[in-house]
């Protein structure tokens, strides 16, 4: 009974991660690229965070959602690694967003430019982003979540594990941050 229990509890295991993976690893990346900037960087937090939920599957406790437990560890890893590193990120923001939300490409486009429209989207794209980026990490977080995923707050709150009103509080500062080092832009 133990010997089949033993053969079909790792097989299963190893099922259910293939399926967190398969699931879960579109939102992480682009939550780890909102985070970094970089395509291959948010690739590398994605690999990493889907290593570690390999490596701890078996400690996965669950009173929290798969989702939040993954993105704490995607923040986590995120964090760690801006301690090591301590270095800038910039690339484009065309990424696929969160199912039900818009890409800030989407939301600062106007419609149809032109040449002109075009290269000041590009522009636009860089500086948002690099605003974006200068935030600190739990402001970033918060925005990006709530205002670039399409996260409500209550579930982005539980994803971040902090009350709602710390969320908000996030929330309120990074905008108003965005919007003091993006005046004039769109």
């Amino acid at each position: 009974m133990g010997r089949g229990r033993s053969r079909t509890g790792p097989r299963r295991a190893l099922e259910d991660v293939e399926k967190i993976v398969e699931t879960y690893t579109p939102k992480a990346y682009a939550i780890g690229f909102r985070l970094t900037g970089n395509r291959q960087e948010a690739w590398d937090l994605v690999q990493n965070a889907m290593i570690r939920v390999l490596k701890s599957h078996q400690t996965y406790d669950a009173a929290y959602s798969v989702e939040q437990w993954l993105y704490s560890i995607l923040r986590n890893l995120y964090i760690d690694r801006l301690r090591q590193e301590g270095r800038r990120r910039e690339d484009s923001l065309d990424v696929e967003p969160r199912e039900g939300s818009r890409g800030l490409s989407e939301t600062l486009s106007d419609g149809g430019p032109g040449p002109e429209g075009t290269f000041e989207q590009e522009e636009t794209k860089v500086r948002v982003q690099a605003a974006l980026s200068s935030l600190p990490v739990e402001l970033r977080m918060a925005v990006a979540l709530v205002d670039l995923e399409g996260y409500g707050y209550e579930e982005a709150a539980s994803i971040l594990d902090l009350p709602a009103s710390t969320l908000g509080v996030h929330v309120f500062r990074g905008r108003k941050i965005l919007r003091e080092k993006l005046k004039g832009v769109a």
